[in-house]
């Protein structure tokens, strides 16, 4: 299990295995997408959506994507509209992580090729 899984369990935040079979796929998709990102000279950095929402205190995707709109939009997130998909708020969600850590409110769970996370609960 890797670092990040751990500090995830520690936190009691529910996620997939990479190693989980369809999680294999989009693992695999995402170390290309990074590798591609990275030869254009970019950081890239792997960051988990729902741990976010969970530490937010804010809905997910698939459970209530209106809540997550509005969650959101109470974190200080503007021009989010209703026909977003969850997907879309997904990564709404991960730019609002990155603009956290960059304020010093993150933190990146495993070391430098861990999970990004947000530090607090905003609230």
């Amino acid at each position: 299990m890797r670092e990040c899984d751990r500090g995830l369990q520690r936190r009691k935040i529910r996620f997939f295995p990479i190693t989980l079979g369809p999680m294999r796929m989009l693992t695999e998709r995402g170390l290309t997408l990074k590798a591609k990102i990275e030869t254009m000279g970019y950081q890239v950095v792997e960051c988990y959506p729902g741990a976010a929402q969970d530490i937010w205190q804010i809905p997910r995707q698939h459970r209530d994507r209106d809540g997550l709109l509005r969650g959101l939009e109470e974190l200080g997130v503007r021009g989010l509209t209703t026909e977003m998909t969850g997907d879309e708020l997904d990564a709404v969600t991960a730019a609002l992580v990155g603009r956290w850590f960059l304020a010093g409110r993150g933190e990146m769970l495993g070391g430098t090729n861990g999970i990004l996370i947000p530090k607090d609960r905003a609230r």
